[in-house]
């Protein structure tokens, strides 16, 4: 299964909306998805298959169970961050080559710069990446309140 960014993105918001609880019910997914069965069954069929949650119940389970090894998952970054590890990867070392062929003391500061550079967009994507997880946590909160289910039945 292919999967691009934002359903990355899904796929970790879905497992931080745990947060402390061991499980998330059939509501509370679909609230996630905005109601759409399918995307939801094939998003918890994915983590299912990862063994990041257990299931119970056929097609879209009643109960999803979050497993210990999702907790540490999502401490090392998550389905984005593994993503972006991929892409970081595949991409060719031609700048080793040029290195190698111009005068190496102008070339050793630019690397230091854009080793620098790099770290900042790193840091930016991360923080960005965290703004939209809390929005994205904020919006399903302010759905519970104004759909008048109140945090304690939340069980998030």
């Amino acid at each position: 299964m292919e999967l691009d960014r934002f359903e990355y993105e899904m796929l970790d918001a879905l497992l931080e909306a745990f947060g402390q609880n061991k499980s998330l019910t059939r509501e509370q997914v679909l609230d996630i998805f905005d109601h759409d069965e399918d995307y939801a069954a094939s998003m918890i069929g994915f983590l299912e298959s990862n063994g990041l949650v257990t299931v119970v119940g056929n097609r879209l389970p009643l109960i999803i169970n979050k497993e210990p090894r999702a907790v540490m998952f999502l401490a090392n970054g998550g389905f984005v961050s593994s993503n972006d590890e991929l892409v970081e990867t595949e991409e060719p070392a031609t700048e080793t080559e040029q290195l190698k062929e111009g005068d190496l003391k102008p070339q050793e500061k630019k690397s230091n710069y854009e080793h620098t550079f790099e770290e900042h967009d790193k840091r930016i994507r991360s923080l960005e990446l965290r703004i939209k997880r809390f929005e994205y946590l904020k919006f399903l909160l302010w759905g519970c309140r104004t759909r008048n289910i109140g945090i304690s039945r939340l069980h998030c």
